[in-house]
């Protein structure tokens, strides 16, 4: 159990459905921004393509995650409305 006090408190935690921890990560800041972007997914797309496109590298597919809350990220829907931060947002606030 990790209490209010820890460092760990504010930490984004995995579990599978037995409880088992699998891992954690610390938050980012997703607050609505005046340069975001939305993005309306179309068949074909993936978040790895999306962030090479939006963000310059296909390894922060994780952030357009967690900007639209998306737990499974290989089940994209089209139709669906993506937020994504901007390049600059992302590389001098999320990635110091």
């Amino acid at each position: 159990m990790i209490g209010r006090d820890s460092r760990y408190a504010r930490c984004v935690l995995y579990r599978d459905s037995d409880g088992t921890s699998l891992g954690m990560r610390q938050r980012i800041d997703t607050t609505p921004r005046h340069d975001d972007r939305l993005h309306t997914v179309v068949e074909g797309d993936r978040l790895d393509l999306l962030a090479h496109r939006y963000l310059g590298d296909a390894r922060l597919w994780w952030i357009i995650c967690d900007y639209n809350d998306l737990f499974f990220p290989l089940a994209l829907e089209p139709g669906l409305a993506l937020r994504i931060p901007s390049r600059e947002h992302v590389q001098m606030r999320l990635l110091d």
